[in-house]
């Protein structure tokens, strides 16, 4: 059985006794859990941490950077691609290919 996490709109048992010894209504706001990094684990071919460990020694950076940069900006341009226009992102998808192709030959 599957059991979705909500927020609880009900006041802590302490609020509650505080208010019916009291009479008073105290007012009371649930806190919202605030978004959070997130670790995520990938497991690659070799040869693609081969090509990740080249890309990152020439960007002077950790494979772990890189391969967060590289999600930021997948994520970026993702967001990016739906503003474009049709004729936009044929042109954009066309180089992105010429680059593809470009590095493949290196």
């Amino acid at each position: 059985m599957l059991r979705w996490h909500t927020v609880s709109t009900t006041k802590p048992r302490a609020i509650e006794w505080l208010e019916a010894e009291t009479g008073q209504v105290v007012p009371y706001t649930p806190e919202r859990p605030r978004p959070r990094e997130r670790h995520l684990s990938v497991r690659v071919s070799a040869a693609t941490l081969a090509g990740l460990e080249e890309i990152a020694a020439e960007r002077n950076v950790t494979v772990s950077q890189l391969v967060r940069d590289l999600v930021n900006d997948l994520v970026e341009q993702r967001t990016t691609l739906a503003t474009l226009d049709a004729r936009d992102l044929v042109e954009r998808l066309t180089a992105d290919l010429a680059e593809v192709r470009r590095r493949l030959e290196v």
